[in-house]
């Protein structure tokens, strides 16, 4: 035989509101009312187990609406913070990172295959092999640092790096072709080639 209580009383024996145990009901937690009225017995029980597999784990019951709406504010929550580092310049997106990165390696490829045609005429001056190293050094920190200054953009060398090339090569400077006395005067097409 049936007991069946107003939901007062039942709101009362399982330290709930009303609301709470018509929310419970309307959910399939606890049984529902049979002409406004609950069964005690049953409610309680149902109302145990279901508190049981909370805590446990075991049944994770799908319209527990705490649950759910606590997990909407901690997404909502997430999305806020994610935001606010994005506006205030902490996180940068993958594909930016990407890009950037690819112009670096794109601008460091670059600079690194210039090198050779850059230095070839000027190492060919020097005779002591300490000179050629150090010159190739400085020619690679000059690089280095350009890259370091431009942020993945290419620009054109700068004045200072011209300044620091030319001075090992006028040190030792040798005459290329022949002498200017040897020279035919009577040709002056030829004086153009040489000159241009």
């Amino acid at each position: 035989m049936q007991i069946l209580h107003k939901v007062a009383v039942i709101a009362k024996f399982l330290n709930l509101t009303d609301r709470r145990v018509q929310q419970l009901a309307r959910d399939g937690i606890i049984p529902k009312p049979e002409k406004g009225k609950y069964d005690l017995i049953r409610c309680v029980q149902k109302y145990v187990h279901y508190l049981q597999e909370r805590a446990y784990g075991t049944g994770e019951t799908p319209s527990d609406t705490y649950r759910e709406r606590a997990r909407l504010i901690k997404a909502q929550a997430d999305k806020t913070e994610i935001e606010v580092a994005t506006m205030r310049n902490q996180l940068v997106l993958l594909d930016i990172v990407e890009a950037d990165w690819m112009k670096q390696v794109a601008a460091c490829r670059m600079k690194l295959l210039a090198l050779p045609s850059k230095t070839a005429f000027e190492i060919a001056a020097l005779e002591n092999p300490t000179e050629i190293e150090r010159f190739l050094k400085r020619t690679i920190y000059e690089a280095l640092s350009e890259l370091a200054d431009d942020n993945g953009e290419i620009q054109p060398a700068k004045a200072k790096r011209k300044k620091a090339v030319d001075t090992p090569a006028r040190a030792k400077r040798k005459p290329v072709g022949r002498p200017a006395s040897k020279a035919k005067s009577g040709s002056k097409r030829r004086t153009r080639k040489v000159e241009d």
